[in-house]
């Protein structure tokens, strides 16, 4: 499994610290706020994400943050 820390950008301009961890060479992506999952996002491939489970109730704003700081992980 692999790990990476990312740094999102709130509405209030403040930085949240989440992990993100995948399988190598896997499409999904889990988010982590420490310890607890937030939410699975799955890559179509084209560079469009969609979230597959979001227990973490990630509301639509940060999800379109998460979603644009993924988009560099899979480049």
């Amino acid at each position: 499994m692999e790990q990476f820390d990312m740094q999102v950008m709130l509405q209030d301009g403040s930085f949240a610290d989440y992990i993100v961890k995948t399988e190598r060479d896997s499409d999904i992506y889990q988010i982590f706020k420490g310890e607890s999952l937030l939410a699975t996002f799955k890559t179509s491939g084209n560079g469009d994400w969609s979230v597959t489970d979001n227990p973490g109730k990630v509301n639509s704003d940060l999800e379109s943050r998460i979603k644009e700081q993924l988009k560099g992980l899979r480049t």
